[in-house]
């Protein structure tokens, strides 16, 4: 079955080069964030239910809010389902994130401006939970470098919706919460033993 109607062999190739790029960086992620990107050999399929139904019908039609022929879904959003898709219309292919359920399509919220800056987004994610070695367990890192985190997200490409990004890095921001918590625990048991704030702060690295 055939959906995906690439403009040029080069478009073909540049999105396959650019989605294998995107996949490999996500999956060393993958329990920090919520979002599950597709094979490009199973693209195809997984535009069923949004451009085409199950026998590989047409769902696009010129209705007002309806599926663009033009969205490609490559991956989805693992909270809720919902499918994250490129323009191929558009010059570097925008990726966004779209809400179903809502009665219409016409609600898309922009996660980068390309396909190429949604791969340097994550792969600014994988270089801040490397750096803060989160990768090999190491919980230390704190809610305000999030913040920080997210911003410089948002700056790689100036489309980047933060509340987007917050949400689909909700498994990390669980992590910090639960380690903040333990942290302010153990800070308080330190405060009633009589130890001072620069001994609390030496023996807690922080």
């Amino acid at each position: 079955m055939q959906n995906i109607s690439f403009d040029s062999s080069y478009q073909k190739e540049e999105i396959k080069r650019n989605l294998e790029l995107i996949k490999l960086e996500c999956y060393k992620i993958k329990d920090y964030i919520n979002i599950e990107i597709f094979p490009f050999e199973h693209l195809d399929e997984c535009q069923v239910g949004y451009s085409v139904d199950s026998d590989g019908n047409s769902l696009v039609t010129d209705e007002e809010d309806t599926w663009n022929e033009n969205w490609i879904v490559i991956a989805y959003e693992t909270l809720c389902g919902d499918p994250i898709i490129i323009e191929l219309n558009e010059d570097r292919y925008p990726v966004s994130l779209l809400m179903h359920g809502m009665g219409s399509w016409d609600n898309g919220i922009y996660l980068a401006d390309s396909m190429e800056s949604f791969l340097k987004s994550i792969i600014e994610i994988v270089d801040f939970l490397t750096e803060k070695q989160v990768l090999k367990g190491k919980y230390n890192i704190q809610h305000k470098e999030l913040k920080v985190l997210l911003n410089d997200i948002v700056e790689i490409s100036n489309s980047a919706n933060f509340e987007s990004w917050e949400s689909l890095l909700s498994p990390l921001f669980d992590i910090v919460e639960e380690y903040e918590n333990v942290l302010e625990t153990k800070i308080k048991e330190m405060k009633n033993e009589g130890k001072k704030i620069s001994e609390i702060a030496c023996l807690l690295n922080l």
